[in-house]
């Protein structure tokens, strides 16, 4: 006799072998026991989780020799036929290789005879929604009122698109993925009656390959026994299965916790030199950053199932990482792996996202920064008061990505006191407490002043155009015409010829893509518009002409007033404004 193989050796042959569907195998039975059969059922659910198998069960129970029963003996002829395939009552169809209304009509005329020798005639149409529409419209009428010797059961991995009047006229039961326990359970019992030597953690490798399926958890066992023999080596079976080294996982959350990028590149050489399937690792790498999260989320390894080695170390790995700066890992990785699937060079696609998530700086919650700033100590008052909220402390500012320069305090404006009337004459001396010296907080970045920022894009104005053009060289040959000339509550305008409408409209499309360079280039957050140059001051070539800037921008008009010269003119004006740089400080 020919090999059988595992995943049809066993094959579940009663209700009760069923594996993690009991909502189903005990409705079914209860409707046996009680004769409450419907006249059609629907299965549907991932595959290999029992739906076809349950089908071919009904049928033997509802046709067994000894009469309709929830556990049919599997000795009359009726049952071995049903289980082997060959019943004259029971019939399998395949719905993607009998589609069409014809199959469909010959379906129903077959119907109307009587059944050889079960109760019912059965009739088991796998894969249902490969069905046209006219076949399911010809279904309907029989459907919903067969004979009274006939039953339907339908199965489906795509429930989806089989139609609503389909779905009306059938009992639905859908079938859930297999949990990783009972599926070691399962495998485990296998391997003691086919004597074979296999330890618990293999088990768990094996069953999560499968991903729920049963089938394909069998399937696996079958080629993992073809490849190792009696005796199952674990380190045999990752390399058969693909399986990345866990090692290689926390090799690479040090290197980000580390920020040591020469080990990250190191880490990508040795994965590629292994040969494994970089989509892979991906895959595998983003649920060891999910088990992270989880691990640091809950305080506890419980869900590790089958990787309780790693306990401790996960354990540890969780602490380095914030919540937050695990996402941010975790959304790099997810957005990587689905841009592998169309990149040329896989290899500089997972070297450019570790890298990416080794030079990501910390993130800090922002109510922890307020509440740092809250608590840090208010000094003596003082009574003098200065024009400007920020002032320079005597040490030397140190500017650095995503952290406050140290060298920079906060002095607010103090109101005078009001006898009384005016707009904020009900506010005192006392409401308007300064809060002096801000505590150093690792998230914020000082801000420099327009004019600073500006000229820095000036300079770096060439590095901006090359990094566009490496990434859409059309769009960086539309933006090398046009001279950042102008920085306005955060917004850097670049300014083209009259004639440049075309290159204006490009760039404002694709905003996103040159904020980001001359993020990358300058180190500075700002927003991108684009306009025409109205002064006539910016020749075709894209250089402006000489006498047109002042101060980093177009002359419009008269020069602009100082707050100075404004506040000389009001004197009230500038009691209002102190006033109000008091009370939102203090607030």
């Amino acid at each position: 006799m020919s090999y059988q193989v595992l995943a049809r050796k066993w094959r579940p042959r009663q209700f009760s072998e069923v594996v993690a569907q009991p909502h189903v195998t005990r409705t079914l039975e209860n409707a046996i026991r009680e004769n409450r059969l419907a006249s059609a059922y629907l299965f549907t659910g991932p595959r290999g989780v029992g739906k076809t198998t349950m089908a071919r069960i009904l049928g033997k129970a509802i046709n067994c020799e000894r009469g309709m029963t929830p556990t049919p003996c599997d000795e009359c002829s009726n049952c071995r036929e049903t289980a082997e395939g060959r019943s004259m009552d029971v019939f399998e169809i395949d719905g993607a290789s009998n589609r069409g209304i014809d199959e469909v009509r010959n379906l129903r005329e077959n119907a109307r005879y009587a059944p050889a020798k079960g109760r019912y005639k059965i009739y088991i149409i796998d894969e249902v929604h490969m069905l046209t529409e006219p076949a399911f419209n010809a279904l309907l009428k029989t459907l919903e009122e067969p004979p009274p010797h006939v039953l339907f059961v339908f199965a489906t991995t795509e429930v989806n698109k089989v139609p609503a009047t389909i779905l009306s006229r059938c009992q639905r039961f859908d079938f859930r993925r297999v949990p990783l326990p009972e599926m070691v359970a399962q495998l485990r019992h296998i391997c003691e009656h086919e004597k074979i030597t296999i330890d618990e953690p293999t088990l768990f490798l094996i069953a999560k390959k499968a991903e729920g399926s049963l089938r394909d958890s069998q399937s696996l066992l079958d080629q993992v026994i073809s490849f190792c023999g009696q005796k199952i080596v674990h380190a045999e079976v990752a390399q058969l299965l693909g399986i990345v080294d866990h090692e290689l996982f926390f090799e690479g959350t040090e290197a980000i916790a580390e920020h040591d990028a020469a080990k990250g590149l190191a880490l990508v050489e040795k994965i590629y030199a292994a040969g494994y399937d970089l989509g892979e690792f991906l895959e595998q790498f983003a649920e060891h950053l999910n088990a992270m999260l989880t691990t640091r989320i809950t305080g506890d390894t419980a869900h590790l199932i089958g990787l309780e080695a790693y306990a401790a170390r996960y354990m540890q790995a969780a602490q380095r990482f914030s919540e937050i700066d695990t996402l941010r890992h975790l959304k790099i990785v997810l957005e990587t792996q689905e841009r592998l699937r169309r990149a040329a060079n896989a290899r500089l696609l997972l070297e450019t996202a570790l890298l990416k998530m080794i030079r990501l700086a910390p993130a800090i919650e922002l109510d922890k920064v307020l509440e740092a700033i809250q608590q840090a100590p208010a000094p003596a008052s003082s009574s003098s008061s200065s024009p400007s909220l920020v002032e320079p402390a005597k040490k030397k500012p140190n500017v650095i990505e995503g952290s406050v320069a140290s060298g920079y305090r906060l002095v607010p404006q103090v109101a005078p006191a009001k006898p009384n009337g005016g707009l904020f004459g009900n506010l005192s001396a006392k409401t308007l407490t300064p809060v002096v010296e801000a505590t150093p907080v690792p998230v914020l970045r000082a801000q420099a002043p327009p004019e600073v920022i500006l000229q820095e894009i000036q300079a770096q104005w060439t590095r901006v155009v090359e990094r566009v053009s490496t990434r859409r060289i059309s769009l960086g040959t539309f933006l090398g015409a046009g001279m950042p000339h102008a920085i306005i509550e955060g917004t850097l305008e670049v300014v083209f010829a009259q004639e440049n409408g075309f290159h204006i409209n490009s760039i404002n499309n694709q905003r996103l893509l040159i904020q980001e360079c001359i993020q990358d280039a300058t180190g500075h957050t700002v927003r991108l518009i684009c306009r025409r140059d109205e002064t006539g001051s910016l020749a075709s070539n894209g250089k402006a002409q000489p006498g047109t800037e002042a101060n980093g921008r177009l002359e419009r008009g008269a020069p602009q007033k100082t707050l100075e010269e404004y506040f000389a003119e009001i004197p009230a004006l500038k009691d209002v404004a102190e006033a109000l740089a008091g009370e939102l400080i203090r607030r």
